[in-house]
This record gives structure tokens, sequence and C-alpha cells, in this order.
């Protein structure tokens, strides 16, 4: 996969996604957001057990500019 660098936008907003639940589930619902094209599945964080038996979480971090007002 290749990466094309980018400049970051001024002004950007910042959107933190967190998904939480079993291993299957959270990455699960990852790739069907990245299906969807609202967040790419490489973007996340690796999966972190939260603590509680069997429960997971991953962080994806979406930065975009504002729409014009």
């Amino acid at each position: 996969m290749t990466y094309e660098f980018q400049l970051p936008v001024r002004n950007q907003e910042l959107v933190r996604l967190i998904a939480i639940g079993d291993h299957g589930a959270v990455r699960d619902t990852i790739h069907q957001l990245g299906a969807l094209g609202y967040a790419d599945p490489d973007r996340w964080s690796r999966l972190m057990p939260t603590g509680r038996e069997g429960e997971y979480l991953a962080i994806h971090t979406h930065r975009y500019a504002p729409a014009a007002e």
C-alpha cells in the first residue's frame, strides 16, 4: 500500500472514533467503516484490552477541513 503525503490543512477539525467490544466485533466494525469509505482500517490503533475480560478497544483519529460557512 502506498501513502500519498499531504501537507496539513489549516484549521483542521478533529474527531476520535472509539470502538469497544469483543475482539471480533471491533475488528469487523473497523473493516465495515473502511468499506463505507469513512475510516481507513490501516489508520486505527491496534486492538487493546480494556481490562474487562474479552473486551477490546481501538481508536481512530479523523482530521478534516471544516465546512465553509
